[in-house]
């Protein structure tokens, strides 16, 4: 029992375990509160016996609310590389997204404006499990209580104009996250195949391994400044293929259907909508 989820069917949201495609039920209605709860509540779930599936169950974000998120930026040698202003960083870069922007499987992507120019990224996230302050290298995993892929989806005419990062990462729906969070013993995060699909077209692919900075250098370098929170959302970077450093740019349009992967967690996917 390692995939969580959070889902609703007519009532409001709660926590299920996926297993075998199949949602089943808990006895946790909150993801927050289960992950706040600590390890022997994890624990105490992962030992019970599978609950009833759920009929109809419509997946939403597993984290709908959570509290920091906080993203990674160049981390691919891939993405390094096509970028034609970056250089190697010497740490971690970082930016903040807003528990607003966040929508779960299926849900929509809304494009602002037809103006804006709208790109896709995928990106493993660590969900943190325990409080979190100044953690080593060593002990950084430790606090970890799982993993889940988000779409890093970004207004990059507003991202780079004066750099605007802030306004053009985060308008609403603009983090989908999902489709489950897969407890952190139960996978090698370091070593997972990590993909973007546009209308089944595939547009990035890399594994883990290919990380400039790991993990737990991510996680110590975040935690040496900021107190991380049960629930805080940290991720990794993006590989290589995003649609801004393609000639032709290759802007996401309303139809399009954008899936974000990562192995061992399964498949993020969110139509594309026009806002306006």
């Amino acid at each position: 029992m390692t995939s969580l989820v959070t889902y609703k069917n007519g009532a409001g949201p709660t926590v299920g375990v996926l297993a075998d495609g199949q949602v089943h039920a808990t006895d946790h209605d909150d993801m927050l509160a289960l992950i706040a709860a600590g390890p022997e509540a994890w624990s105490a779930l992962q030992a019970a016996d599978l609950g009833p599936a759920v009929a109809d169950a419509q997946l939403l974000a597993p984290l709908p609310k959570p509290g920091k998120l906080l993203f990674c930026g160049v981390n691919y040698a891939g993405h390094l590389e096509e970028n034609p202003t970056a250089v190697l960083p010497e740490t971690p870069f970082f930016f903040s997204k807003l528990p607003s922007a966040v929508v779960g499987p299926e849900a929509d992507i809304v494009l602002p404006s037809a103006e804006n120019q709208v790109d896709y990224e995928v990106e493993l996230a660590i969900v943190v499990g325990r409080r979190a302050r100044r953690l080593t290298r060593e002990n950084a995993l430790d606090h970890v209580f799982g993993y889940t892929v988000v779409n890093d989806v970004s207004a990059r005419d507003v991202q780079f104009k004066d750099m605007q990062i802030t306004l053009g990462k985060n308008p609403d729906t603009f983090s989908p996250m999902g489709p489950a969070i897969v407890l952190a013993g139960a996978l090698d995060a370091q070593a997972l195949g990590i993909r973007t699909r546009v209308n089944g077209e595939e547009r990035q692919s890399d594994v883990t391994s290919n990380m400039i900075f790991d993990i737990p250098r991510i996680l110590e370098i975040v935690t040496a400044t900021i107190t991380l929170e049960p629930g805080d959302i940290v991720t990794t970077g993006t590989p290589a293929g995003v649609g801004c450093f393609r000639d032709p740019p290759l802007w996401l349009q309303p139809g399009d259907r954008v899936e974000v992967e990562v192995d061992g967690i399964g498949t993020l996917a969110n139509p594309v909508v026009a806002g306006w």
